[in-house]
């Protein structure tokens, strides 16, 4: 790992007193432990994934079966985190973001056979049309951007 490497610092994972499950739209960063990347490469800005990472998004993909409230607006497997943008509809019905997770977490785990999810994650209250615009981008073009992403690792040794 690059010593001089700063990880980017995060504050508080949730807002006190905060509903995760009210409607609404949710930005997800979920990282592997260490980093390490098993859920695939990039290659020519393009991911390629390792079979971990198509049970990723195998089971992104089935977030909306299971609750019928959610949509999974877009999503991005990168080698060792994934992004996901997701709108709670129905508040009657909504899981909370932190249920969706963990649920997912523990799928792809059993799936591989082995806990590879770091315990934390990360999430944001999209507030405004522009920020969603902003970050569907960014989800789109994460691939594109992967030499310089601040969960990359770089092994110098």
């Amino acid at each position: 790992m690059n010593a001089d490497k700063e990880w980017p610092s995060r504050k508080p994972n949730r807002i006190t007193g905060k509903d995760y499950s009210k409607n609404g739209v949710y930005f997800l960063t979920v990282c592997t432990k260490d980093r390490h990347e098993l859920l695939g490469k990039i290659a020519d800005g393009e991911v390629i994934l390792s079979e971990i990472g198509t049970f990723a998004a195998e089971e992104l993909f089935k977030i909306e079966t299971v609750y019928p409230s959610v949509v999974m607006d877009a999503f991005v497997v990168m080698p060792n985190h994934v992004h996901v943008l997701l709108i709670l509809l129905n508040e009657a019905h909504n899981p909370s973001t932190s249920r969706i997770v963990q649920q997912w977490k523990g799928m792809v785990s059993k799936k591989a056979g082995f806990s590879l999810w770091k315990k934390k994650y990360h999430d944001h209250i999209v507030d405004t049309a522009e920020e969603y615009k902003k970050i569907r981008r960014y989800i789109q073009s994460n691939p594109a951007q992967w030499e310089t992403d601040c969960y990359r690792v770089i092994d110098n040794a």
